[in-house]
Parts: C-alpha cells; sequence; structure tokens
C-alpha cells in the first residue's frame, strides 16, 4: 500500500514537471516573439522621430536665415519659401520677381559697372525687381558676376569702355575703345570685351563722350553687334552722340537711357528720382534708368521697388522694354 502511494506521487510530480517545462518553453517563446516584434518596430519608431527631428532642426535653420536675410536687406518680401530654395546657390538669395496685379508701365533699371565686387550683385539680386546688369569687361569677377547672374535669369548686358573727351585724364577702363584705333582693331577689342562677358544680351557704353560721338568708329561696332544680334543702349554721356545716325547704317536696334539715378550719392535723392520715374508717363521711348552698384542706390530701388507694385508698374529687363516699344521712335 505505501509502495503504492510512493508511485502515485512519483507520477504526480512527474506530471506536474511535464507542464512546468511545458509552460516555461511556451513563456520563452511568446516573450522571444514579442520582443522580436517590439525590436523590429522600434527602429522605424526611432527612424521617424529622427526624421522629425532634422525636419524641425531644418526649418528652424530656414527660419534664422529668413530673419537674417530680412535684418540685413531690410526685405520684408523675403520669404521662407525663397531662401530655402535658394539657399544652394552658394548662400546667394534670388528674389522671386513678382509682378503686379495689374501693369500699367514698364521700366528698365540698369546698374552699370558690374565686374569689381560680388556683394552689390548679392545684394541687388534679393530685391523683388528683374533689374539689368552691365558687366564691365576684363575685371576680376566679370564672368563670375555673369555666369550667377545668368543662373538667376537675369539680363546681362556688356558695359563697353570707350573714349572719353577727358582721356587721358579720366581712364575708360580694361578693354576700352579708342577713336584712334582702325576698324579691325575695334572689332577685335570688342570681340574680346564680349567673350569675357557672356550671355550679354546687349551693349551699354561705358563713358565714351568722345568715341560715341565719332560716327565712323561707332559703325563698325554696331555693324558687329548686328552680326551677334545684340541691341545698343546709348548712356547718353554726350549731347553729341551719333548713336541714331551709326545704327541707322547698319539697321541696329538701338535705345536711350532716360533718367540717370546717382550722380548725387544721396539716398533721398536717388529715392525721389525713382518716384519722379513713377509719375512719368506710359508711352513713348522705353523707360530706362541708369544707376551704379552703391549702398544707397541698392537701398533706393529695394524700396522703391515695393511703391513701383503697388502701383502696377513693372520692372523689366532692357531688351524686353525695347522690344516693346520697337515700333515707336526711340531716342
Amino acid at each position: 500500500m505505501v509502495a503504492k502511494k510512493k508511485k502515485n506521487n512519483k507520477r504526480f510530480l512527474t506530471a506536474f514537471l511535464t507542464v512546468l517545462i511545458v509552460a516555461s518553453i511556451a513563456a520563452i517563446v511568446y516573450v522571444s516573439f514579442f520582443h522580436r516584434e517590439e525590436t523590429g518596430l522600434r527602429p522605424g519608431v526611432k527612424k521617424q522621430s529622427s526624421q522629425q527631428k532634422v525636419s524641425s532642426k531644418d526649418k528652424s535653420k530656414t527660419l534664422t536665415r529668413v530673419k537674417e536675410v530680412k535684418e540685413k536687406t531690410g526685405d520684408a518680401s523675403v520669404s521662407e519659401s525663397s531662401v530655402g530654395k535658394n539657399s544652394k546657390k552658394g548662400g546667394i538669395v534670388v528674389a522671386k520677381i513678382v509682378p503686379p496685379r495689374l501693369s500699367v508701365k514698364q521700366v528698365a533699371i540698369i546698374i552699370d559697372d558690374i565686374g569689381y565686387d560680388m556683394k552689390p550683385v548679392r545684394d541687388l539680386l534679393s530685391i523683388d525687381a528683374d533689374i539689368t546688369f552691365a558687366i564691365l569687361p576684363l575685371l576680376p569677377r566679370s564672368r563670375e558676376a555673369a555666369e550667377i547672374l545668368h543662373g538667376a535669369n537675369r539680363e546681362i548686358l556688356l558695359h563697353l569702355p570707350m573714349e572719353p573727351i577727358s582721356y587721358p585724364k579720366e581712364k575708360p577702363g580694361a578693354g576700352a575703345l579708342f577713336t584712334e584705333m582702325n576698324d579691325a582693331e575695334i572689332v577685335l577689342q570688342l570681340e574680346k570685351n564680349m567673350a569675357s562677358v557672356p550671355y550679354a544680351s546687349g551693349v551699354n557704353n561705358h563713358m565714351g563722350s568722345k568715341f560715341m560721338a565719332d560716327e565712323e568708329k561707332l559703325v563698325p561696332v554696331f555693324r558687329q553687334l548686328k552680326k551677334r544680334g545684340l541691341f545698343f543702349i546709348d548712356s547718353r554721356t554726350t549731347r553729341s552722340s551719333k548713336t541714331l545716325s551709326a545704327a541707322e547704317k547698319v539697321h541696329l536696334t538701338v535705345a536711350s537711357r532716360r533718367v540717370f539715378l546717382d550722380n548725387d550719392r544721396d539716398y533721398q535723392k536717388i529715392y525721389q528720382i525713382l518716384m519722379d520715374v513713377a509719375q512719368t508717363p506710359a508711352g513713348g521711348a522705353p523707360l530706362i534708368v541708369i544707376g551704379h552698384p552703391y549702398p544707397e542706390t541698392i537701398r533706393a530701388i529695394r524700396d522703391a521697388s515695393k511703391v513701383f507694385r503697388e502701383k502696377g508698374i513693372s520692372i523689366i529687363p532692357a531688351s524686353k522694354l525695347i522690344k516693346a516699344t520697337s515700333s515707336q521712335d526711340v531716342s
């Protein structure tokens, strides 16, 4: 009897141990499976969290950049989208050109003497205005400026140095054309200048009060521009200019500067000139304004461009303005 009881106890203990072992194995399998699922999800969760942190960090940087640009340039129209889009272009902020809702007048603003320094180029590109840039040839920054401006879809002119009456007291700079040159020398120098300022759609003169008054010397210049499909804008450095008569001989499209902005480098005066431009009646000869990359001029253009937009005045590339008025008498 005692032996039978011991045998039953042994069987019960064996069964209990068997159940315990099976339960332990099941628990281990369950925990292992649950842990594998959980760890399989965690990297995704961590990745999403990391992406959110990066996105938040990038947005914070963009907002900071917008604030810096607004403080530096004084242009409240600079947006997060424009900074974000253009931050890849070597740190140069290129303003998105927003035309007025209803354009009642068109103006071309040409900034001469580009090629010495890139800072004015960067400052001008941040203005919401389709400014035209006239680049001097053979300067340290001539080609660099042309490349950047072309990439920013801004119009480029060759700012062609020419002999002034005051020469040699005043020197027109590298690549200048002189009245003592023969036709072949003039064309050769012109071609060298053009090569140093790629993407130019036209030409305007730098100085040239003597050269521009010599029709015989202008003709080979204009003939070469005609061959290249370019136009010419007379900066009006002399009242004795022979632009029209020389252009008629080769059938070249030409126009003339009507307003000069910064003979006096005073912000208030420059701004007032631009306000006067805003009041000038539309029609007639192209309304071409010329200035220089002075801080005072850049600031005045930035402020005036906002007023222009409110008044429905479009600042457009010089070529478009000339084309729009080509059927009229330009002088």
